[in-house]
């Protein structure tokens, strides 16, 4: 495993608030920046608690998870096609008795028309299937079906793209039952689409569960609900690629929108707690966000800030999800996790240290630069007074990284209708 280098919070806070007082850079000693491979100092680096075999083991449960598709593909369309021809050998099998018992003299082969296609449940077929294998369902499995998604769709393969979505649809409702609470109202915030409604379920869920936005909602306490949505969050970011953005911003917003309603939220709105990240220690950033949360300090108008983090957030998501089809092109499907954003990249670092001014946009993820916003805030607001301006400016940076994440998740969402609906349209004209 790959060390973590990181910028602490407190060297970067002071001298982010220097930088807004006095509307310049900040001196070069005001900043920790992370050092490289010509730094005297060695790097604060933290190890993970992983055995060594471990990236061996998230590789077998990937290849495990391509496995287990690729069984329930084939299981699927054996089933499939062994009920097609019983259908055609001995069509309406099970009415034929009523048929005789009503009086019926048509020839039994009657309904077997030229042309005309055996009727068969293909959902109730793939629901056994998926039954039949819920046990051997984890993490990895809706990340290979997304991997899967990709190649089909590069492809032009309709035909596997609508059993792929098939296939993560009855596997979702297939394992709701049995996720816990928390999970489940996470999984149907993550699907509305009206704020409204979202809070309407979050509130249902606090108070012990019931109707709501036209859903059963499962009792879950609101602080479930966010660290629920924030594990899920920090494993997709752990990643070296991102899975699934749109997945992602769906969950973002989950998690911004639970602690919003919070018991932790201050007068503000903002969760006023400092937070817990897998990918990294409370009282330090990784460099990427450190240097993109500097930057936008020095933009004094919010609009121009918001465009700048809707800006970061698109690049990334557009270079990230390049390379994921770069690799897919070339046969390697990357699911471990990294530590990108903590190491610089050796193959950019050149003779002289590059500091903290120049960050790599590869590195940014949007759920772990809001979770350094909120950590930096709780460590203004222990300065005093003398920080107030920085509080300010931070509790700024806060909604306005919250708007853009609404703003993707929508566009994300508007884009995964439309993709449906021309599935359903091509899977329509396929049988006319």
């Amino acid at each position: 495993m790959m060390l973590a280098s990181r910028v602490p919070v407190a060297a970067v806070a002071a001298s982010t608030a220097n930088a807004g007082r006095f509307n310049r850079a900040p001196a070069a000693n005001g900043l920790k920046c992370i050092p490289n491979r010509r730094s005297r100092r060695p790097p604060t680096v933290v190890r993970r608690a992983e055995s060594p075999s471990s990236p061996d083991a998230v590789a077998d449960n990937v290849e495990r998870a391509a496995q287990l598709l690729d069984q329930i593909i084939k299981e699927t369309v054996e089933a499939i096609f062994v009920e097609e021809a019983v259908e055609e050998v001995i069509p309406g099998d099970d009415d034929d008795d009523v048929k005789i018992a009503n009086g019926a003299s048509k020839d039994l082969n009657e309904d077997a028309q030229i042309g005309k296609p055996p009727v068969v449940d293909k959902e109730a077929v793939l629901r056994g299937v998926i039954l039949k294998h819920l046990d051997e369902f984890d993490g990895s499995f809706l990340a290979a079906i997304s991997a899967y998604v990709q190649v089909a769709e590069a492809s032009g393969d309709f035909g596997l793209l609508s059993m792929l979505a098939a296939i993560r649809d009855e596997v979702i409702a297939a394992v709701s039952g049995e996720m816990q609470p928390e999970i489940q109202v996470v999984q149907l915030v993550a699907r509305l689409a009206d704020k409204e409604d979202r809070l309407e379920v979050l509130r249902a869920a606090h108070r012990g569960g019931g109707k709501a936005a036209g859903e059963n909602v499962p009792g879950a306490k609101i602080e479930n609900v966010e660290n629920a949505a924030a594990r899920l969050c920090d494993e997709m970011e752990s990643s070296e690629h991102v899975p699934n953005w749109q997945l992602l911003y769906q969950l973002l917003l989950t998690r911004e929108t639970s602690r919003q309603l919070h018991p932790n939220v201050d007068a503000l709105g903002v969760y006023n707690t400092t937070v817990v990240n897998s990918s990294f220690s409370p009282s330090e950033i990784p460099v990427a966000e450190a240097a993109m949360i500097k930057e936008l300090v020095m933009i004094a108008e919010p609009l121009e800030r918001r465009a700048n983090v809707m800006a970061k957030f698109v690049e990334c998501q557009a270079l990230d999800e390049s390379a994921t089809r770069s690799n897919l092109d070339s046969g390697k499907i990357k699911l471990k996790r990294t530590s990108r954003g903590f190491k610089p990249r050796d193959e950019e670092v050149g003779d002289e240290d590059r500091g903290m001014d120049v960050f790599d946009i590869r590195d940014v993820r949007p759920g772990r630069f809001i979770d350094c916003v909120l950590n930096m805030r709780v460590a203004m607001q222990r300065e005093g007074p003398d920080a107030a301006v920085m509080v300010e400016v931070l509790t700024a940076m806060y909604f306005e990284a919250c708007d853009v994440v609404l703003e993707q998740a929508e566009k994300g969402a508007k884009k995964y209708r439309a993709s449906e609906q021309s599935l359903e349209e091509f899977g329509d004209s396929a049988k006319s």
